[in-house]
């Protein structure tokens, strides 16, 4: 992953945090849908994947050896006053 540039990286991770749409990741960075599959394109080919499930699932094997990433619940959990387990 340390071959993508800051905006890339962005990009993977709130794909892997979220599994959004091109369209709702460019609406989170102010980005058009179709620079976001742009920027896709290029990830996929650093990366030597071939689509988001690939991406995603190397983003989260990368990530789960030097820290976790945030479960969408546990924001909701916190947010409620309530414990993540």
């Amino acid at each position: 992953m340390n071959s993508l540039t800051s905006r890339e990286q962005e990009i993977v991770r709130i794909l892997a945090s979220g599994g959004l749409s091109n369209k709702d990741v460019g609406r989170r960075l102010n980005l058009s849908e179709g620079t976001v599959k742009v920027h896709l394109h290029n990830i996929y080919g650093k990366l030597g994947v071939k689509n988001r499930t690939a991406l995603v699932v190397l983003a989260h094997a990368e990530h789960a050896s030097v820290s976790p990433l945030p479960h969408p619940a546990k924001f909701e959990f916190e947010r409620a006053g309530l414990e993540f387990a």
